[in-house]
C-alpha cells in the first residue's frame, strides 16, 4: 500500500496534480510549474491550496520533464511533511490523459480505485486557484454522475477548451480544444478549466480508451467527459463565477498577468487588516511576506521572501527589503535596499542605507545615508549616520560611529573581526584594521587609523603629524 493511504482508512477525495509537461511556451529550460510569480513556484502555491482545503488527502503528483528538479524543488517546499505525496513518472509526455493513465496505472492509482476514493484532477501551472474552488469541486458525486467538469465563462475564450452543450444550456456532450474545433463551436465562450472531479473507476477505465486522433495526435484527459455523456452517466458542472481564479500560465505574459493578480490579492488583503499602501499600483509584495500590525508603504516598495514587517512601522519609497525582519514603529527611509537583516524597534535606516546579509540594527538605532553594513550588529541606541562601511563587526550600545568610518576586515586572503564596546565616540574619517578591538567609553579622535586595541576609556589618536612646505604648491603645478 502506497505509503499516504496508511494514515487514513476514510478518505474524501484523492488529488491528482499533472506536473510534467514542459512549457515549450515559457521559452526556458526550467520545467513550467518551477517559474515563480508572487515569491514562490507556481506549484507551491497549488499545493498550499491543497493543504488548505483537503489536509492530508493522498496527492499523485505526476512528473515527467525536469522531474529531478521538480521533486527536488517539492521536497525544499516548506509544507513537504504536512503532504501525503507520491511521485509519479510519466516518461514521455503524451498528454493529459496519458499524465492521469500513468497515475491510474500506478500504485496510487490502484489504491484509489481499491478504496473507491473519487480522484481531484488539478493542472500544476494555476497558481491563481483558491481553496474554496478546490473544496466546492470536490464534494462528493451525486450517484448516477461519474465526474464532475468546473467550467467557466470567458469574454475571450482563446486557447481553451470549449464546453459543448446540448442546446445552450443542456446537458454536457464533450468538450473540443481549439485546435480541433470547428469555427461555429470557437464562438462558445464556456470553456473548460482542466480541473475534474472523477469516480475513480471510470477514470481508470475511461483513460484506456482515449485515442489520439486529435490534432495534436496526444491523449486528452477532455475526451473524457465525451464517454460519460455517450453512456448516459452524468456529468456534474460547477460553472465558477470568478474566471480570475482559472487562468493558467502557458507563457511568460501570463506569469506576469498571474503575478500582478496575485499581488493584487495579497495587497487587498492586508490593506483590509490596517496596512495603507499609498501606491497600490507601484508596490510589490510576495505572498511569502507578513505585516503583524499597522503599518504605512509608500510608492516603489518590493518586499519579497521572509521580510516581515513590525506594528507601526512606515516604509518610504523605492526599498527593496528581502527576508528582512521591520521591528515595530522602526523607519525605513527612501532608496534602502537590505536582504537577510534584522532592523530594530524605533530604529531609523537611510535614506540609501545598504544592509547586507547578517546585519543586526538594534532598537532605536540609527543607520544613515550611504551607509553599508555587513555581517554587522548594532546595540541599542547606536548610530552611524554616514558615508560608513562596517564589516564582519560587532557595535555595542550608544556608539557614535562619526562620517566616513570604514572598517578594514579584509586582508586579501580572509576576514577578521572588528569589536566596539558601548559608549565608545567614533570621530569622523577613521578606519579600525581588523582584528581589533575599541573598549568601552573610548574615544577615536578624527583622522586615525586604528590598528592596535584600544582599552577602555582611553583616548586614542592614530595620524601623523602635519608637515607644510612653503612653496611646494608652484612646484607640483610645473
Amino acid at each position: 500500500m502506497p505509503k499516504n493511504f496508511q494514515s487514513s482508512s476514510n478518505v474524501a477525495c484523492a488529488v491528482l496534480i499533472l506536473a510534467a509537461g514542459q512549457g515549450k511556451r515559457m521559452r526556458s529550460s526550467l520545467p513550467k510549474v518551477l517559474h515563480e510569480v508572487a515569491g514562490q513556484s507556481m506549484i507551491s502555491h497549488l499545493l498550499d491550496r491543497v493543504r488548505e482545503a483537503l489536509p492530508g488527502a493522498p496527492i499523485g503528483l505526476v512528473v515527467g520533464h525536469g522531474r529531478d528538479q521538480v521533486e527536488a524543488a517539492i521536497h525544499a517546499y516548506p509544507g513537504v511533511n504536512e503532504l501525503n505525496l507520491t511521485f509519479i513518472d510519466q516518461p514521455e509526455q503524451r498528454g493529459t490523459g496519458h499524465a492521469a493513465r500513468c497515475a491510474m496505472d500506478s500504485a496510487w492509482g490502484a489504491e484509489v480505485v481499491r478504496k473507491k476514493i473519487p480522484v481531484l484532477v488539478l493542472p500544476g501551472d494555476l497558481p491563481l486557484v483558491s481553496a474554496e474552488l478546490i473544496r466546492e469541486v470536490s464534494e462528493t458525486l451525486g450517484r448516477s454522475a461519474w465526474m464532475r467538469l468546473l467550467s467557466c465563462e470567458l469574454p475571450d475564450p482563446t486557447g481553451y477548451g470549449r464546453v459543448i452543450r446540448k442546446g445552450k444550456t443542456g446537458p454536457v456532450l464533450r468538450i473540443v480544444e481549439e485546435k480541433d474545433a470547428s469555427d461555429r463551436e470557437r464562438l462558445v465562450r464556456e470553456v473548460g478549466t482542466s480541473i475534474y472531479c472523477f469516480n475513480s473507476a471510470f477514470l481508470k477505465s475511461g483513460l484506456s480508451r482515449l485515442s489520439t486522433k486529435n490534432a495534436q495526435g496526444e491523449y486528452y484527459l477532455t475526451d473524457l467527459v465525451a464517454q460519460a455523456s455517450r453512456a448516459k452517466k452524468g456529468v456534474e458542472v460547477l460553472v465558477w463565477p470568478h474566471a480570475e481564479e482559472l487562468r493558467g500560465v502557458n507563457d511568460l505574459w501570463e506569469l506576469s498577468e498571474a503575478g500582478r493578480l496575485l499581488n493584487e490579492r495579497c495587497l487587498r488583503r492586508w490593506a483590509k487588516n490596517g496596512v495603507k499602501f499609498v501606491a497600490p499600483q507601484s508596490t510589490w509584495v510576495e505572498s511569502t511576506v507578513v505585516f503583524e500590525g499597522t503599518a504605512e508603504v509608500e510608492p516603489n516598495v518590493l518586499l519579497k521572501g521572509t521580510t516581515r514587517i513590525g506594528d507601526g512601522a512606515r516604509l518610504g519609497p523605492h526599498l527593496v527589503l528581502k527576508n528582512v525582519q521591520v521591528g515595530p514603529q522602526a523607519v525605513v527611509k527612501a532608496g534602502t535596499v537590505a536582504e537577510d537583516a534584522i532592523i530594530g524597534a524605533q530604529a531609523q535606516v537611510g535614506p540609501y542605507a545598504h544592509l547586507r546579509p547578517g546585519t543586526r540594527v538594534g532598537e532605536a538605532c540609527k543607520v544613515g545615508n550611504f551607509v553599508e553594513l555587513k555581517q554587522t550588529s548594532l546595540g541599542k541606541k547606536t548610530s552611524v549616520a554616514h558615508l560608513s562601511y562596517l564589516g564582519d563587526a560587532e557595535v555595542g550600545a550608544r556608539v557614535n560611529i562619526g562620517c566616513g568610518f570604514v572598517t578594514c576586515n579584509y586582508d586579501g586572503k580572509s576576514k577578521s573581526k572588528t569589536v566596539i564596546e558601548d559608549d565608545v565616540f567614533m570621530g569622523s574619517d577613521c578606519q579600525a584594521v581588523a582584528p581589533v578591538k575599541i573598549g568601552k567609553g573610548a574615544y577615536v579622535a578624527s583622522g586615525s587609523t586604528i590598528t592596535a586595541d584600544v582599552e577602555a576609556g582611553a583616548l586614542a589618536v592614530a595620524r601623523s603629524r602635519q608637515v607644510v612646505k612653503p612653496g611646494y604648491a608652484s612646484k607640483y603645478r610645473k
